[in-house]
């Protein structure tokens, strides 16, 4: 059976990030290191695709060349189309993510069992994030258990 892991794209940065702070060992370790390069690669294709949805919207010079923002990075955008910008931009962060990860299943049960009662804290961002991971292992890993009864 597949086992996949289901976020909005404007999760996947929060998700990532949290892992990233746990303190795990062993299997769960190594199940969270997977995870994180699972999330990270979704998390690339969804940078690339809020690129391309962004281009036609974006103010060019005379060259052609986008024009920069005040901070590094940013581009300004064609004042009369930020409406419509920031309609393609909310339905991309939207979209679902779908993380495969059959392969590394052992790996992330142990993951599961290692945060399901993790002893730190959370707060912000982080509790929230910490709610969506466990909201979907628990829709693996609590149906994969009833299966089992």
């Amino acid at each position: 059976m597949t086992k996949t892991l289901t976020f909005k794209n404007e999760e996947l940065a929060a998700i990532g990030n949290l892992l990233g702070t746990l303190s795990l060992k062993n299997k769960a370790s190594r199940g969270r290191t997977k995870l994180i390069k699972l999330v990270s690669a979704k998390n690339d294709e969804y940078i690339e695709e809020r690129k391309d949805v962004l281009e036609p919207f974006i103010k060019k010079d005379e060259a052609g060349n986008s024009v920069e923002g005040d901070t590094p990075g940013s581009v300004v955008l064609i004042e009369e189309k930020q409406d419509e910008a920031t309609a393609a931009i909310k339905e991309i962060d939207e979209e679902s993510a779908v993380i495969e990860f059959t392969e590394y299943s052992e790996k992330m049960k142990a993951l599961y069992d290692a945060i399901v009662d993790y002893p730190t804290e959370f707060s912000n961002q982080d509790a929230m994030a910490y709610d969506l991971l466990m909201d979907q292992l628990e829709m693996v890993f609590e149906t994969e258990k009833d299966g089992e009864k």
